[in-house]
């Protein structure tokens, strides 16, 4: 069955009751993990070893029948398990209809994974099978973020003026996960004070994640070498891992592959702008413009291409994250500056 992110909440009694599993899939990577601990949460609150089993990929190619065989061992230490398959992709397809044909304990199976095509095998079946929640997750809007901001902050008590649902819009990215911790943030500092103000704000979500990525996204579009590495290494020493980097410029350029069809279309700038940019970058507007006219269409499906394999390398390669991050921005800026010179 088909569901929405929105959904996950409505649906947690059948969650606990009718569905055996739920695949999480898409190309948001912090959707995905908010959404699979959403679901998480409602089947086991408080989760312990022997309640939440984490499965690899490769694990699975190991023992193919662990899924089945987990499943039907029975815990004495915990009243319900989950098991949680990560990056699961088609080859994974039959194990988990062996596992919904054949499971005889309350044990619920967790499916995360990357962009599934509408071809997909796992995809498919979990989307018609009545016994599995298939959720589809993209990257928030500023719509979303808002809705988010809004939901988190009154369901805790606290009271703001819409100017301040600006500002804290204005500050926080299309990330989830980082959305969430920031607000977390604010609440520890906000104590028992239940009214927020734009200096409560200011002082604790500063403007400088936001710049930092939008500087690096736009220097690398635009081959500035120089800022791009030095935006990169200001997001690597605050904790960003390489691959959200990753995904972080996987979003701008899905952003570009839009303007530029769009561009191609005949459609105004004015309105592609408007259509794509959040309101808080309106003083980058003339820089992507600029991109929008660089960048052909091919190129920036290549690139994605590029960014996409890349991101499975930080995972999966035995160089360091950082300088398979590394290299990938410099192809990518060199790009740009051939294209300059076109």
């Amino acid at each position: 069955m088909k569901a929405k992110p929105i959904q996950i909440d409505a649906l947690a009694k059948q969650l606990q009751t009718q569905y055996k599993a739920a695949l999480l899939y898409g190309p948001d990577f912090s959707v995905v993990t908010d959404c699979a601990n959403q679901i998480k949460n409602i089947i086991t609150p408080n989760p312990t070893e022997f309640s939440l089993i984490k499965v690899s990929k490769n694990q699975l190619k190991e023992t193919p029948s662990f899924l089945i065989d987990e499943a039907n061992t029975i815990s004495l230490l915990a009243d319900k398990k989950i098991i949680w398959l990560k990056e699961a992709d088609n080859t994974h397809t039959e194990a988990v209809e062996i596992y919904i044909d054949n499971v005889k304990t309350d044990t619920f199976l967790l499916l995360t994974a990357d962009n599934l095509l509408k071809s997909s095998s796992l995809r498919n079946y979990c989307e018609n099978h009545p016994e599995i929640l298939a959720i589809a997750c993209y990257e928030d809007s500023e719509k979303d973020i808002r809705l988010l901001i809004n939901t988190t902050l009154k369901s805790n008590g606290y009271t703001f003026s819409e100017t301040v649902l600006d500002v804290l819009c204005a500050r926080l990215n299309e990330n989830r996960l980082t959305t969430k911790n920031e607000l977390d943030k604010l609440i520890t500092y906000l104590g028992e004070t239940t009214i927020i103000t734009t200096k409560d704000v200011e002082a604790v979500i500063p403007d400088i994640k936001n710049t930092t990525i939008d500087n690096l996204c736009f220097a690398v579009a635009l081959g500035k070498q120089t800022e791009a590495d030095k935006s990169t290494q200001i997001l690597l020493d605050n904790g960003e891992a390489p691959a959200s980097i990753i995904r972080l410029l996987m979003m701008h350029f899905n952003k570009l592959l839009l303007a530029t069809d769009m561009y191609s279309r005949k459609e105004p700038m004015e309105n592609i702008t408007k259509k794509l940019l959040r309101s808080n970058q309106y003083m980058l507007k003339e820089a992507f413009i600029s991109q929008i006219c660089l960048w052909q269409k091919s190129f920036v499906i290549k690139t994605l291409q590029l960014l996409s394999e890349t991101e499975e390398q930080t995972r999966n390669n035995n160089l360091p994250p950082e300088i398979i991050l590394q290299r990938t921005i410099t192809m990518v800026s060199g790009l740009a500056r051939k294209l300059k010179k076109r």
